[in-house]
């Protein structure tokens, strides 16, 4: 292992932090010796700069809690950044306690639909469809949407 790819490393992570197969595949771009890697990505793990299990449970609440996702759209988040689909579920099962989600649910429908959700089937549609799209189950959707319109007729 040479210095030089330490160093890159070192930089690469000074930015944000990165999962093991995004560290990877950075090293590799930037013409980092294949054979290089793992002793690279080892090293970066003993120095405490690489942990998967730890990275993946902060995103995996990050999301939930700042973007206000469900757990579908949570996990495919954690999958896409190169975590292990085991530690994906394990990460989402701690973060995402059912009765979080319907909270989380709810308040992306209070941000979205500020003014209420629009009349109608079609509305309500439209904001099943929201939170689907949000990586929320199908019966929190229901129950989100159903609750917002009853919340907001209880006000008029």
């Amino acid at each position: 292992m040479s210095g030089n790819s330490l160093e890159i490393a070192f930089g690469m992570l000074a930015r944000r932090p990165l999962s093991e197969k995004e560290a990877a595949v950075r090293l590799l771009r930037k013409r980092v010796p294949e054979s290089a890697i793992p002793t690279v990505l080892a090293r970066l793990r003993d120095l405490g700069m690489l942990d998967d299990p730890g990275l993946c449970r902060q995103l995996a609440r990050s999301y939930r809690e700042t973007r206000v996702y469900g757990p579908a759209k949570i996990a495919w988040k954690l999958v896409s950044r190169g975590f292990p689909q085991p530690l994906v579920e394990e990460a989402v099962r701690e973060e995402c306690l059912k009765e979080d989600v319907e909270a989380a649910a709810a308040l992306a429908l209070r941000k979205k639909y500020r003014g209420g959700i629009p009349p109608g089937r079609e509305g309500a549609s439209k904001a099943y469809r929201f939170l689907a799209g949000r990586g929320f189950p199908p019966d929190i959707c229901r129950r989100a949407v159903g609750a917002r319109r009853t919340e907001l007729e209880g006000e008029i």
